[in-house]
């Protein structure tokens, strides 16, 4: 017990805060050592004995413990609160999320489809393309090749008519009879365009005659 006392005299002399436990020995030491003494001087001066003071010591620090125990669990209550409707929150936002990821890999999907069959289509749209340009290609050359055979047939018609005009004419103006009429349109038909397929013509309707042989005599002149 002295041993205990000295050490908090040194402890109070250097300005230290002794350690809870080694208050309470020393105080029970004190006690237990002069109790009487304690009675008679706290009754002569009305101060508290170390034991008392040890007891109000640990009553005060029984009340704080409680006073900071019911604080911490308020504390404790409100975090554990937040954190619950905090966890709530974050559930709906994790189910609104995947929700949301969902509709965009549908999207995606569809979208993927989509392109897939419009990647088809574009296909099919091209080769036909190709095969309608290669029948217009077609088409357009046989048309200028059809429409350079109407230009020099029509050209053709036309000097056939202009020289059958000129060969009337000449015939016309006198009388030849079959022979004369064939050597003057070969005399024309070399300067007069047009005029070879006149001839060509008469010299083909003078044999479809002989192949007749319809007997009819020959005329001596042609008249027009």
């Amino acid at each position: 017990a002295g041993e205990g006392s000295a050490k908090m005299k040194a402890q109070a002399v250097s300005g230290a805060q002794p350690p809870l436990a080694l208050l309470v020995v020393g105080a029970l030491a004190a006690a237990a050592h002069g109790g009487s003494a304690d009675a008679a001087a706290q009754g002569a001066q009305g101060r508290a004995t170390p034991t008392q003071q040890v007891i109000n010591m640990m009553t005060d620090m029984k009340a704080k413990g409680e006073k900071s125990m019911d604080e911490e669990q308020k504390t404790y209550r409100a975090y554990a609160e937040w954190a619950d409707d905090r966890s709530k929150e974050l559930g709906f936002e994790i189910q609104d999320a995947q929700a949301k990821i969902d509709e965009l890999v549908a999207f995606i999907s569809k979208a993927d489809a989509d392109a897939e069959k419009l990647g088809r289509e574009i296909a099919s749209l091209g080769a036909e393309i190709d095969r309608l340009e290669g029948e217009k290609k077609a088409a357009t050359a046989n048309r200028e090749e059809e429409h350079a055979e109407y230009l020099a047939l029509s050209r053709d018609y036309g000097e056939s008519v202009d020289a059958l005009t000129r060969a009337v004419k000449e015939l016309s103006a006198q009388n030849y009879d079959r022979s004369q009429a064939e050597s003057l349109l070969q005399r024309m038909s070399s300067s007069v365009p047009g005029m070879q397929r006149v001839l060509a013509a008469f010299v083909q309707e003078k044999s479809h005659a002989a192949l007749r042989g319809d007997g009819a005599p020959e005329v001596a002149a042609y008249e027009f």
